[in-house]
């Protein structure tokens, strides 16, 4: 009898190794696949940008870039944090078969989006006409992207709601893949044609992208959508909703802030428009290690979710150990490659931009390495509710980063608005790594299953 109870425990013990060794597996593919759309959609827009620096003049190539951080930031401002909250709740209420409540959620948040969007454009274009008084050509860019806002933040919620579904690699194909691709095709298409590339032009090509990219999400979440799509009469009130979605749109909010903010105080401070210019080129090349958590965190977020909705701490650990085994190396030849080529890399935009953005290159590429490697480290406390504590530390670093490109951007330029984002964000995501990981490790004790 106590041979085949340990026979039949043996059996269980490599059934249940061979389930964990075939899960690892599928989620290592599924990752694969999305860091390879998120890095080639990456590489379309490396194109884009390279395009538009050789095609434009120096000073049309600095109005497109500050055009465009501030359609960056406005997507961050209108989308209250709706996006990231939908892929915390909505991944459990699909595993529990609850699709009235979650379309009730959408939607919330689609109404609420769309709302958001109107009211933010036509203050920022106010701000932009009465206030920056931006010269004509950046005026009419600025506008463009306003009108536009509402396409934005419909695309990033519903490739939201696509990933809680489970279906996370069509949603970082529509949005990392779908959207530059569309624009390569269009500025092409604006070049060899009789009609003027200008900075303007090169926004409108981007708006194309964001639209194609709206309608193939429409579609692609309405045939995953397996469930009732009537809404009901929720037991969660719309207002504790609202409240719940605020950390995540304050969090959100803050980060485009200090994302945004080196361009826009490049801009403003004008050592020169050359600057401006290596420093977004730089920018746009190291955010090739960004897209990496781009692309693959809506899955993590979303397996995140559910396992903290069961319970299962242990497993948790184990995605964030499997997540570092492919990462760390990924990273390593990043910067290996940056710091072996940052000057013919950059000369690829301009040769002037690589005297003015290389070291900024170098120095960005570290920092967003870092932020890749920690990424989830905030997720995690947000999804645990230690949001004061978040924020607090949010906040601290992009104060201290608005401090130094105050004082550092008129003395070195683009190297010094590196300078600050880098201090600010290492100082930030290595501490709520800290905090994370002690979190985590006392709920692994307090939960042993």
């Amino acid at each position: 009898m106590s041979c085949g109870y340990q026979a039949a425990t043996d059996d269980s013990e490599v059934s249940g190794m061979a389930d964990a060794e075939r899960e690892r597996q599928e989620h290592l593919a599924e990752v694969g696949c999305l860091a390879a759309v998120g890095v080639i959609g990456q590489f379309l827009t490396f194109a884009v940008t390279v395009l538009l620096a050789r095609s434009l003049s120096v000073e049309g190539f600095e109005t497109y870039v500050v055009a465009a951080a501030i359609y960056l930031l406005l997507l961050a401002v209108a989308a209250q944090g709706l996006d990231k909250y939908a892929l915390r709740l909505m991944p459990g209420k699909f595993e529990c078969g609850q699709w009235q409540l979650a379309a009730d959620l959408f939607r919330f948040g689609v109404v609420r989006i769309l709302a958001g969007a109107l009211i933010v454009g036509a203050l920022a274009a106010l701000w932009a006409r009465e206030i920056r008084e931006f010269p004509a050509d950046t005026l009419l860019a600025v506008y463009l992207g306003c009108l536009f806002l509402p396409v934005g933040v419909l695309v990033n919620f519903l490739a939201a709601v696509l990933s809680a579904t489970g279906d996370c690699v069509r949603a970082a194909f529509a949005t990392l893949l779908l959207v530059p691709l569309v624009a390569l095709v269009l500025i092409v298409l604006v070049a060899v044609a009789p009609l003027p590339l200008t900075s303007t032009s090169a926004i409108a090509c981007w708006a194309g992208g964001w639209l194609v990219a709206l309608v193939v999400l429409g579609c692609w979440v309405h045939r995953a959508w397996s469930g009732s799509r009537q809404g009901c009469r929720s037991t969660e009130p719309k207002p504790s909703w609202r409240r719940a979605s605020l950390p995540f749109w304050v969090y959100r909010l803050a980060m485009g802030v200090v994302a945004q903010s080196g361009v826009v105080m490049l801009d403003w401070l004008q050592p020169s428009a050359t600057a401006t210019g290596a420093y977004a080129a730089a920018l746009s090349m190291a955010s090739v290690a960004a897209i990496l958590a781009v692309a693959t965190n809506r899955k993590y977020a979303r397996e995140l979710s559910v396992l903290m909705e069961r319970g299962d701490y242990r497993a948790l650990d184990r995605y964030r150990r499997v997540r570092l085994q492919w990462l760390v190396p990924t990273l390593a030849l990043f910067l290996a490659v940056v710091f072996l080529f940052a000057d013919p890399l950059m000369e690829l935009f301009r040769p002037e931009f690589a005297t003015e953005g290389g070291v900024a290159f170098r120095l960005l590429s570290v920092t967003i390495a870092a932020t890749v490697l920690f990424g989830l480290a905030p997720t995690y406390l947000k999804y645990r509710g230690h949001n004061l504590l978040t924020f607090s530390t949010l906040v601290i670093c992009a104060l201290l980063q608005l401090v130094l490109l105050w004082w550092l951007v008129p003395r070195f330029e683009a190297t010094g608005a590196a300078i600050a984002y880098m201090l600010s964000m290492l100082l930030m995501y290595g501490f709520l790594a800290v905090l994370a990981h002690y979190d985590l490790e006392g709920l692994r004790r307090d939960h042993p299953r």
